[in-house]
């Protein structure tokens, strides 16, 4: 099935179903995350929730494969494509496109290895969302996604992962703490326990007023620090992964390791970076020299924004 131009959530939905046809003839198990389900969920026949992209969550086994079926109806790893290394691509999911002519093109699937937030390995958090999984129909088709429970956690974490800058996660949290009961989000706190991710799922509710009383009533822990860093995600300096990743290599070969793919990524990234980089030879050559001589900057500005952090978390 090829995705006819349509209006862009209709054309989302098809790439749902065509996506969803093609794992489960590959025995591939998978949910639908957020999008579609979400806006059942939650919003109202007379009501609109946007979204740009299809959220799918694989079991942690599976994500091969599914890569493979991706690529096979016709996206490519976004990440890959641009050139970007292990510590700047997202460590939970990664984005894969449709582009080129075409009414497909821009598509996209985000194919999520476990939720963001969640410090569980993620066997134990696929095998708990599963257990929570429920049905919607789409396009006369019955897709796997997650109940009202497993929703609720999914929306505060989105909410911790983006901030208050951010209108949509913010309208989402609200409305469901709005018209969710307390089972629901009694629930969404016993599995936040599961995934380990308690911590986000505290900062991601407090992000709204009505969030700060829920986190209360759920007695949920404090989380200055991460407030305080959802605070200031926009002031984040190119480097603080990079020097994240570095100060938490356990052995000196993964330092190493960081520091090569800090200092010398690959040449897609440079050509990324530098259009004018992208002919082989001399001008690439160049474009490594205006990046090495960035990163001195870059490295500074990042460990001046991570001591402002240190700083500003309250002493245990």
């Amino acid at each position: 099935m090829r995705i006819r131009d349509r209006p862009m959530l209709s054309r989302l939905d098809a790439a749902a179903v065509e996506a969803f046809d093609a794992l489960d003839a590959a025995d591939v198990d998978a949910l639908l995350l957020k999008g579609p389900a979400l806006a059942r969920a939650l919003y109202g026949p007379t009501e609109h929730r946007a979204y740009v992209d299809v959220d799918v969550l694989v079991a942690p086994n599976q994500v091969d494969g599914a890569r493979q079926i991706l690529a096979a109806i016709g996206y490519i790893d976004l990440p890959e494509q641009l050139g970007l290394d292990e510590i700047a691509r997202d460590p939970d999911a990664e984005t894969w496109a449709r582009i080129g002519p075409g009414p497909d093109t821009g598509l996209m699937i985000d194919l999520h290895r476990r939720l963001a937030g969640s410090e569980a390995p993620p066997r134990v958090g696929w095998d708990a969302m599963r257990r929570r999984r429920t049905w919607i129909e789409l396009d006369g088709r019955r897709i796997p996604t997650l109940n009202a429970e497993a929703l609720a956690l999914h929306v505060a974490l989105h909410a911790a992962r983006h901030g208050a800058g951010s209108p949509q996660p913010m309208e989402d949290l609200t409305r469901a703490i709005e018209r969710w009961p307390p089972d629901v989000w009694r629930g969404a706190d016993q599995l936040a326990r599961e995934l380990q991710a308690t911590p986000t799922f505290a900062a991601g509710l407090r992000q709204v007023p009505q969030g700060v009383e829920l986190a209360r009533r759920l007695r949920l822990p404090a989380t200055d620090d991460l407030q305080w860093h959802l605070a200031h995600r926009g002031e984040r300096p190119r480097g603080t992964l990079h020097l994240q990743a570095f100060s938490q290599a356990a052995t000196m070969r993964e330092r190493a390791s960081v520091l090569r793919r800090s200092l010398l990524p690959e040449p897609k990234w440079i050509a990324q970076q530098y259009p004018w980089a992208r002919d082989r030879g001399v001008r690439l050559i160049a474009g490594y020299a205006a990046h090495l001589a960035r990163t001195p900057v870059w490295a500074a500005r990042a460990w001046s924004f991570g001591r402002r952090a240190r700083q500003a978390k309250p002493p245990a």
